[in-house]
């Protein structure tokens, strides 16, 4: 994984570092969904063979956080396989 710092420019562009575009495989004209979770940005490479899953899976998490925040919940163990872990969001 490789880690880079980077600023904001007065017109709110922020540049991706070199090496982690060459490490994440971004090109010029790259499309990219952008998060806001609490002051934490996320980006997330829009491609189209995944994009539907992409969606979906935003769609789970968003539930499932509705539903920790009504306080109803089932912990994961991270002995967990990912599949098993993926079933416990709501479907």
């Amino acid at each position: 994984m490789e880690v880079a710092i980077t600023k904001i420019s007065q017109n709110g562009q922020v540049v991706i570092p070199s090496e982690v575009r060459r490490e994440a495989g971004i090109e010029p004209s790259t499309k990219f969904i952008v998060f806001n979770e609490d002051g934490n940005i996320l980006l997330k490479q829009i491609k189209k063979e995944t994009l539907m899953n992409d969606i979906r899976l935003i769609d789970k998490i968003q539930r499932s956080e509705e539903e920790i925040r009504k306080g109803r919940f089932i912990k994961a163990d991270t002995r967990m396989k990912d599949e098993e872990i993926d079933d416990l969001l709501i479907t």
